[in-house]
Formats: structure tokens, C-alpha cells, sequence
């Protein structure tokens, strides 16, 4: 299985304070997340990647299917949900070609996350019918008007791990296509 959601991007549509410009996010960055703290939403800055004490390697993703099963992440997705604003992703198909996502519908994409000692990771789910051309599995991408049950809702957040958003559309990249699909063409 190769990683999910390695790398995604903001612009001045995701935060404004970027002006033009379009900055990427990787796995070890400092990246900006909502969470709620002090009874409001607020925005603070967290490292991607859970870092392991016996492992140089970073945990960037969580299966939303195994959260409540492995150790690392039970308390983090009881108690530590937050979102991480994106203007869209980047996934590389079979033949390595970068393919970009971005919401057909938003400026913003709300990527799920949960996190700890000041580091977070972005919640995958299984892919929708867009992403299941590239890859069988997709960040968790809640939309704006269900953030505060993510964020804050004791129990209805688990419904949201389950959601399939089919917001989304590619906007670069070109998917390769093998002779023998054409087939019946020839």
C-alpha cells in the first residue's frame, strides 16, 4: 500500500495571510490545524507526523477504520479531533505521475485529523469514486457545516468517520491508460 496524501497545498483561498502565493505542506512541517481550545475554534500550528521512539519514520496517516483499535490513536480521536484546511492534495497514480485534488464544489477542504503532543495526523478513508481511479484510500474530508461536531461532539463525530464526501475533482495530472483499455477501440 503506498501513502495516502503525502503532500497537500494552501493558497490565500485557504488562508489569506498567503496573498498569491501557493505553499506545500509535507509529512515533518510545521502545518497550520483548527482545534478547540478554551471554548472556540482556533488556529494554531502543529507538526505532521506522529513520531515513534524507536523509529525514525513518521505515522502521517490514520485508517479511520482502526482508530479505536490501535493504542496510539484511542485517546487522541476521543479527546483531540481537528481539522486541517487545505486547498487540495496531491496522490501519485501507478506510473508515479502526480495527480492534484481539489473540492468541486469549495475553496477550502477540511481534512480530518486528530493529534498529540503537539503533532498531528490526517485521518484516511477509503477512496471515492474520483480517487479510486488513483488510489484505494483518501484523506477524511469533512465539510465546513459539520466542524463543529467534529471538533466538539462527544459522540456524533463517529458518524463523520464514516461519511464519504464525493467533493472532489482532479485538476492536474493525467492518468495513464494502457493500450489493452483502448482494446476494444482497435
Amino acid at each position: 500500500d503506498k501513502k495516502m496524501c503525502g503532500q497537500y497545498y494552501c493558497d490565500s483561498s485557504t488562508f489569506s495571510f498567503l496573498e498569491d502565493e501557493e505553499v506545500k505542506m509535507s509529512p515533518g512541517q510545521s502545518i497550520p490545524v483548527l482545534l478547540y481550545f478554551n471554548n472556540k475554534i482556533v488556529i494554531t500550528k502543529l507538526r505532521w507526523g506522529y513520531s515513534l521512539l524507536m523509529n525514525k519514520e513518521l505515522i502521517i496517516n490514520a485508517r479511520c477504520e482502526t482508530l479505536f483499535d490501535k493504542k496510539i490513536f484511542q485517546n487522541d480521536i476521543r479527546e483531540r479531533r481537528c481539522l486541517i484546511p487545505a486547498k487540495g492534495f496531491y496522490q501519485k497514480d501507478t506510473n508515479q505521475n502526480r495527480i492534484s485534488f481539489e473540492s468541486q464544489q469549495h475553496q477550502t477542504i477540511y481534512f480530518a485529523g486528530i493529534y498529540h503532543n503537539n503533532e498531528v495526523v490526517i485521518i484516511t478513508t477509503k477512496a471515492n469514486g474520483v480517487m479510486r481511479t488513483v488510489h484505494n484510500r483518501m484523506p477524511l474530508m469533512i465539510p465546513k457545516e459539520k466542524a463543529y461536531q467534529w471538533l466538539i461532539d462527544g459522540e456524533a463525530y463517529k458518524e463523520l468517520l464514516i461519511f464519504q464526501n464525493e467533493d472532489l475533482k482532479i485538476v492536474s495530472g493525467h492518468l495513464q491508460q494502457t493500450l489493452f483499455e483502448y482494446e476494444h477501440i482497435i
